[in-house]
């Protein structure tokens, strides 16, 4: 059998390195499976200490919690390592669920723990994960002075959605422009539900800011984040006024389908407006060889609810072939039967019958659940 010639120019037999190399991978493998086993048992231990303190912990926090002067500073000097780090859970875990004077009453308690001064010495920091945890304490405390008094610029969009919260929730946000410049001014990538939840309630009362941002930037964007931007739009519920929505019809005729599908729900909620009433650019819209977004632009003109809407979702349906996009074109429609021709159930068939039995259900769950608890 061949081998190996060893450092001495000595032929090495092939088994013997095989045995030297399963000896060495056996070894790791060992060493490997002690180490688990003793991380397990300590990460036992210290989770079976916790646990032993966190029930004692809890009920000196809420007997402190309801008294006159619950001398925190006192207290937590007396805590121990493991003892300040399951108060500091339990003072999060209650944060979230306490409000008015009891959780003005608990925020001293993140003080006496040096909470703040630590976020401050995070933010200053590197790492994303220290600036969201610094940014969610002082959120959680109604403190943003250390965050106001840091040079920390967010740059993520997690980061940027925690700033906003913080600024938000703790009035300091100058308004929804202040926010939305946070957000959206020069960002890369997209954000998760949380910040997406976050661009949709600073817009809510003031849509203007977030609208002038999409009509000036939206081409910049990646097309995951204008999706989202859009999804936001979608929800707003509120009246634009006299915004230019040129951006968004735009949008309508991009490659992406999903742009597409998502623009024309933007729009449904915006109303009926004279910037979108050309005939021309309708059929269009009606005429997009996605089912996905002529199911959209169904739901749009189903949205919109007047005459002229209504006449070209009729027409559009007629002659539409996708089952899918037939079913959300006739769940719009029957959301208007109140101000449609009585003879467009002929017209459309089975499809209209189907979509008024689940609209008649849908009320049902909706409205009798409501009269059997009420």
């Amino acid at each position: 059998m061949a081998g190996a010639v060893g450092a001495f120019g000595y032929e090495v037999p092939l088994i013997v390195i095989l045995a030297v190399v399963a000896l060495v991978i056996g070894l790791l493998l060992t060493v490997s499976f002690y180490i688990t086993i003793g991380w397990s048992v300590y990460r036992s231990v210290v989770d079976e200490r916790r646990d032993r303190v966190r029930d004692d912990l809890r009920e000196a926090l809420l007997e402190r919690l309801f008294a006159d002067d619950p001398g925190w500073e006192e207290w937590v000097e007396t805590l121990s390592g493991t003892e300040r780090r399951v108060t500091e859970s339990l003072l999060d875990e209650f944060l979230r669920e306490l409000d008015g004077g009891d959780k003005a009453q608990l925020q001293g308690l993140g003080v006496a723990l040096g909470i703040p001064d630590r976020a401050r010495k995070q933010l200053d920091g590197r790492g994303e994960f220290e600036h969201l945890d610094a940014l969610t304490w002082l959120t959680l405390l109604g403190d943003p002075d250390p965050y106001l008094e840091s040079a920390f610029e967010p740059e993520t969009p997690r980061e940027r959605a925690a700033t906003v919260t913080l600024l938000s929730e703790t009035d300091s946000l100058a308004d929804a422009r202040q926010g939305v410049s946070i957000l959206l001014d020069d960002i890369d990538g997209q954000f998760t539900v949380f910040g997406q939840d976050t661009l949709h309630r600073i817009s809510r009362s003031d849509p203007t800011p977030l609208l002038e941002a999409a009509r000036r930037e939206y081409r910049s964007w990646n097309e995951p984040l204008f999706a989202q931007v859009l999804a936001v739009c979608a929800n707003l519920e509120t009246s634009v006024g006299d915004q230019d929505l040129s951006w968004l019809t735009a949008a309508l005729e991009t490659e992406n389908e999903a742009i597409r599908a998502a623009a024309a729900r933007a729009l449904g909620s915006f109303g009926w407006r004279e910037t979108v009433r050309d005939r021309a650019f309708l059929e269009r819209a009606v005429g997009d060889p996605s089912p996905r977004v002529r199911g959209a632009v169904y739901e749009m003109l189903g949205a919109w609810g007047d005459q002229p809407a209504l006449s070209v979702l009729l027409y559009a349906l007629v002659s539409e072939t996708h089952p899918r996009a037939v079913e959300r074109g006739t769940a719009a429609l029957v959301d208007r039967r109140d101000r449609i021709d009585p003879d467009t159930p002929a017209v459309l068939g089975p499809a209209w019958d189907w979509s008024v039995e689940h609209a008649e259900y849908d009320d049902m769950a909706r409205h009798g659940s409501k009269r059997v608890y009420s």
